[in-house]
């Protein structure tokens, strides 16, 4: 999320998560490599990545509070992206969850959500009104998950206000937040989610995050607090400052029906808040899915599942809530993969600027190191990160890093820029 939130969103944009929170934006350089190519000779680029958003059809206009101002903390947390076959065609389509302003649009003009069906020639067909999915409103994350069993992939998006879920029945999706029990009271501020089995019982549960309790008839203006202001210059306010929210936790209960289980099974019972990305992931190899959540100015969250309904937030003795200093980051983006190759599934976390993003090295026994550094990803990421991804991008058998960066104080750049 920067402050170009109203130009066209491409297919190699692919913003955070909240599961995902997925991102296809940029390359990140690997340093490694660059160190034994002399400068003097020209570089060869390691993969050739081209732009063909608008050529396969995947074009559409991102909206997500103002453009060159930002008044209030909900104008910048951008919205993200899912990937998956809904029409269970075999072919990946694309979901792309959107927002909107302040002021809002007159009636039939707000913008949507869009479904990029994939015609299995390169090209995308925009097929939002057709499958149900013209949703529009203050779009955050997106999860994808069978919760009903019937080998159609459904979808959950959170929002400012009540989140939804959206049934998919042979390709057309009908939203059932309120009548599943997953639409929350209207008052919280959905950011990441994930789909998750955490009691092994065959049924998909869900586990939202929650950013801010936010009003905004009671928001304090840019400049209005010490929180406020960034490098001299008012901005918006937050979240430090501001009252953080509650996860949530709901078990499935298999009759399309969905209960909110976050006390019963501890959810709330953690020092983190201002919740981002959800990750879900077995670190400790016991068999149980685990959580872990990136949370904005404060420690990360490790849930470790019990393996009888309830939860622990381990992150702090395992490791994974602070920096290898002991300091609290602005956590964005997660992703979850091997980078090293041991079997152990590692954390990879993206911050604030003037930060580095993280890597937690799995170490096997229940407990992380920072490692960022010794991997050489200190140089490359102090820039504000937002989505994330592990992937193969040159097919040698190893994860290589992918993130988006952007930033959240449009009125920053314009002193910049009006001061050069």
């Amino acid at each position: 999320m920067d402050s170009g939130r109203h130009r066209v969103l491409y297919t190699d944009l692919l913003v955070k998560t909240f599961a995902l929170r997925i991102a296809l934006i940029a390359t990140l350089a690997i340093s490694a490599v660059a160190q034994d190519i002399p400068s003097t000779k020209p570089v060869s680029p390691i993969a050739d990545f081209v732009d063909v958003a608008a050529k396969v059809g995947v074009t559409m206009m991102n909206v997500f509070g103002g453009r060159d101002t930002k008044k209030y903390i909900i104008e910048t947390t951008g919205t993200g992206v899912a990937i998956f076959d809904y029409d269970n065609d075999g072919w990946l389509d694309i979901l792309v969850v959107n927002g909107t302003t302040l002021e809002g649009f007159p009636k039939d003009k707000a913008p949507t959500n869009h479904l990029f069906r994939n015609n299995h020639d390169g090209s995308f067909t925009d097929v939002t009104a057709q499958s149900g999915l013209t949703g529009s409103g203050w779009g955050q994350g997106v999860c994808v998950g069978d919760y009903d069993n019937d080998g159609w992939e459904d979808l959950f998006i959170t929002y400012y206000g009540k989140n939804r879920l959206y049934h998919n029945q042979n390709g057309v999706f009908t939203e059932v937040g309120e009548k599943s029990g997953t639409a929350g009271d209207g008052k919280a501020w959905g950011t990441g989610c994930a789909f998750v089995d955490y009691d092994r019982d065959g049924l998909l549960d869900l586990m939202v995050a929650n950013y801010v309790d936010f009003d905004l008839s009671t928001a304090p203006a840019p400049g209005e607090r010490a929180s406020c202001v960034w490098k001299g210059v008012p901005v918006m306010c937050g979240p430090r400052g501001l009252q953080g929210a509650k996860n949530i936790l709901y078990h499935n209960l298999g009759n399309g029906k969905f209960e909110d289980v976050s006390a019963k099974a501890h959810i709330d019972k953690t020092s983190g808040h201002y919740a981002f990305t959800v990750a879900t992931f077995d670190y400790d190899d016991d068999g149980w899915p685990d959580i872990y959540v990136a949370c904005d100015s404060t420690s990360s969250i490790l849930y470790h599942n019990n393996r009888d309904g309830t939860f622990t937030d381990l992150a702090v003795s395992a490791g994974a809530a602070y920096n290898e200093d002991g300091r609290e980051q602005a956590g964005m983006g997660v992703a979850i993969g091997d980078f090293n190759g041991d079997g152990k599934l590692d954390i990879f976390k993206t911050n604030f600027s003037d930060d580095t993003s993280t890597l937690y090295r799995n170490n096997g026994n229940g407990t992380f190191d920072d490692v960022t550094f010794a991997a050489g990803l200190g140089l490359h990421t102090q820039y504000l990160g937002w989505g994330t991804a592990f992937f193969d991008f040159d097919n040698d058998g190893w994860p290589d890093l992918l993130l988006v960066n952007g930033h959240v104080y449009p009125e920053v750049d314009k002193q910049k820029l009006g001061s050069s």
